[in-house]
Parts: structure tokens; sequence; C-alpha cells
């Protein structure tokens, strides 16, 4: 008799502990986020992304896991805003200028020989902006932006020329991605093509392209650097861009407080994180073009001017254009101008 009322004790006790805590009888399914990129998974800067995943999933206790979908895989480039807005993806990666556009008063970080010394430069050059102006922000309607930051410079890479000052690209076909660079190329006598980071490599091989504008991680990512030995590096680049972390409204309010609240605690280490590899990525490309024994040109400060100069009308009518849709383009213009001289 004793014996069987501590064996009902026992399954009473086991019973009453397992109805508190489901997770006894089954683990508590992870949420699960879905990520667009425009990358390929062995690049550098990928690594970067899988670190921030990792953590994510680590800080959480494994209740947050974000599923990555490499190289247009789910969206397109030009899909990758609409399709956060519209819940394809739970998040993506998305760059200022990517859908040519879209964001008119944040075109204002693309525009052509603007100088900006530096990833981290950008980055807080950014971050000042977004705080004094908050039509930046306004911009983003339908998603929630996080870890914005800017991108390595864009520099010329061509395929037989070696370039120094405008007129040496007059008449050539160059690439723009997306379109971000495309006013200035017109400017300065060269055709502008607009290629999907998918066709790089065929379109440069079969000659649609003399040279291209782009970051040189992506001229090495993709392929594409044994195609263009001839490279002209600015300081500061060609352009540049901001790129960030768009996430959907409705996915970001389903998320449990604590685990927004680990994400934005996250933020500025993902910033670094991103920024770092970078860095990386830029280093090994230039190795690499080293290794193949490409020409480096270093155009000179009077040779800068030139195309700083030969810009400036794109400069002027980005203003005119953006102030027409009721945007504060000129203040912010000025403003951006007078933040890069403090570096």
């Amino acid at each position: 008799m004793k014996r069987i009322i501590i064996v009902t004790i026992c399954l009473f006790f086991i019973s009453f502990c397992s109805g508190l805590n489901p997770a006894v009888v089954k683990a508590e399914k992870p949420i699960e986020l879905r990520f667009a990129h425009t990358i390929p998974p062995f690049v550098p800067l990928a690594k970067a992304y899988q670190n921030w995943a990792a953590k994510v999933a680590k800080d959480t206790k494994g209740r947050v896991k974000i599923n990555i979908f490499w190289g247009e895989s789910l969206l397109k480039a030009t899909e990758l805003y609409r399709g956060t807005q519209t819940g394809v993806a739970d998040m993506a990666y998305y760059a200022v200028g990517i859908d040519w556009g879209l964001t008119p008063l944040n075109m204002v970080m693309s525009l052509g020989f603007m100088g900006i010394p530096s990833r981290q430069a950008g980055t807080e050059i950014y971050e000042k902006l977004w705080k004094k102006f908050p039509e930046i922000g306004n911009e983003f309607k339908g998603v929630k932006v996080y870890a914005a930051r800017m991108q390595p410079p864009y520099q010329f890479s061509f395929k037989k020329k070696k370039v120094r000052v405008p007129d040496d690209v007059k008449g050539m076909k160059l690439i723009s991605l997306g379109g971000s660079f495309a006013a200035e190329m017109k400017t300065i006598g060269a055709t502008p093509i607009d290629i999907k980071v998918g066709d790089l490599y065929v379109s440069l091989e079969r000659g649609l392209a003399d040279g291209i504008s782009a970051l040189m991680p992506v001229v090495d990512g993709f392929g594409i650097m044994k195609l263009v030995p001839n490279h002209t590096i600015f300081k500061g680049g060609t352009t540049s861009t901001i790129d960030m972390v768009l996430i959907n409204p409705k996915t970001w309010e389903k998320l449990p407080d604590d685990v927004k609240k680990i994400l934005m605690d996250m933020e500025p280490w993902v910033k670094k994180e991103f920024i770092k590899f970078d860095e990386l990525s830029l280093q090994r490309a230039t190795e690499n073009a080293k290794k193949m024994k490409h020409d480096f040109i270093y155009p000179t400060e009077a040779e800068t001017k030139l195309w700083e100069d030969a810009v400036k009308p794109v400069h002027d009518k980005w203003i005119k254009d953006t102030e027409a849709k009721g945007l504060p383009a000129n203040a912010v213009y000025k403003e951006l101008k007078k933040l890069i001289k403090t570096y």
C-alpha cells in the first residue's frame, strides 16, 4: 500500500510539472525569419551576416532563427524594398539607390565624387543627417530601417583603358549597378548600362561594356576581376551609398518585447561587424588584383577636381528635382558638405 501511494505521488508530480512547463514534453519552436540578400554566400561580407544570424540565435537562446536567402534567390535587387514591405521577406538587405528614385532625399549619400573619407565617417555622417532631417527617415514607408551604414567606395575598373581624367571615358560603355551612377556617367560623356549582378561577367566578357563603377569586393566576388585589369582609385571613390537591413513592420510587431530589445541593443555591434568585413573584403579584392598584376591609377588632387567639376551639374539637378518634391535637398546637401570637412 505504501509503495502504491509513493508511485501515485510521483506520477502526480511529473504530470504537474509537465503541465507547468510544456517544454518538458516538446521544445519551443523558434521564430524563423526569411532574410533576402543579393550576394552569394562565398564572398567575405556574407560571413558578417552569418555571424549576425548566429549571434541572434545565441542571444535569444535559440528562440529566433534567421534564414538567409543568398544571391537574389528570394528577391531580386530591385524587389528588396517592396518585397519586405509586402512580407515576401521578413528582412532584407537594401542599398540606397539600388532601386533608383525610391528614396530621393537619401540619394544625397550616393552623389558622385563627394569625397566621404571612410565607411565609419560616412556612417556617422548619415546618422547625424537622419537626426537633423526627419524627412530622411520618413522616406522609408512601410519598413523598419536597421543597422544603416556606409558601403565601401565604388571605384572604376576598365577592360583595356587606363583612365585618369573625365575625357578618358568619353564614348565608353560603363556598367552602373542599379543606375546609381548613371547621371554622372552621362555628364562625363560615357554611356551608362544598368546590368543585374548576375549578368556582370557575361556583359564584360562579350564586350557589351568597357568597364564598371562598383565596389571592388563586388568586382572580386562576382568573378569579373580578371576581365578588368585597369583600376582608377579615388579617395572616397567615384561614389558610395548607404546600405541597411529592412524589416517588415508586421514581423517586427509580432516579435516578443525582449527579442526586440535584444535586436536593438545589438545594432551598434551589427554596424561594426559589417564595416569590419567590408574592410576585409576590400583588402582581399585589392590583394587579388595585385596578384593578377593589375594596374592601379591614383588621380592627383587636381585630376580629382576635374571629376568633381564634371559631375557638379548632376548635383545641381538633384537638388532642384528633389526640392520640387517638397524635400529639403539643398539644406541636406550643404550639411553633408559641411560634415565631410570635419573628418
